[in-house]
């Protein structure tokens, strides 16, 4: 396994075991952090450093509109007010509508990490 790999390793290990600390540093020593990963970190930093995760979801939703192909003003507006939103007691519903948006625009690797997490979320 090449280092890239090993790290990849250690920051999915890492968002698994819900250590803010670890998985940022594994995404370090990325070349390069993949838009669904980002959104997991994201969203971990949410549950674990709230304070944190206001500037990482701006963060995100400018990758998501620089990255994505074809995003419009009307889906950048839904999407950020999800993002906003994720921030209420019970994220859930939220977190459902938003993977079913990016879903609706072809986003399938964003909407599988965020159902990931809130099907997590919904065990814990």
């Amino acid at each position: 396994m090449t280092s890239e790999g090993h790290s990849y390793a250690r920051f999915r290990r890492a968002l698994e075991r819900r250590s803010v600390a670890n998985a940022w540093a594994a995404a370090t020593e990325l070349a390069h952090v993949s838009l669904a990963d980002a959104l997991a970190l994201c969203l971990l930093l949410r549950d674990r450093e709230p304070a944190r995760y206001p500037r990482a979801a701006v963060r995100w939703l400018g990758r998501y509109c620089c990255e994505e192909t074809g995003v419009t003003p009307n889906e950048a507006t839904l999407v950020a007010a999800h993002l906003a939103a994720l921030m209420a007691d019970d994220p859930r519903p939220t977190a459902q509508s938003l993977a079913a948006l990016l879903d609706a625009h072809g986003r399938r690797e964003s909407a599988t990490a965020l159902r990931r997490w809130y099907v997590d979320a919904a065990g814990r």
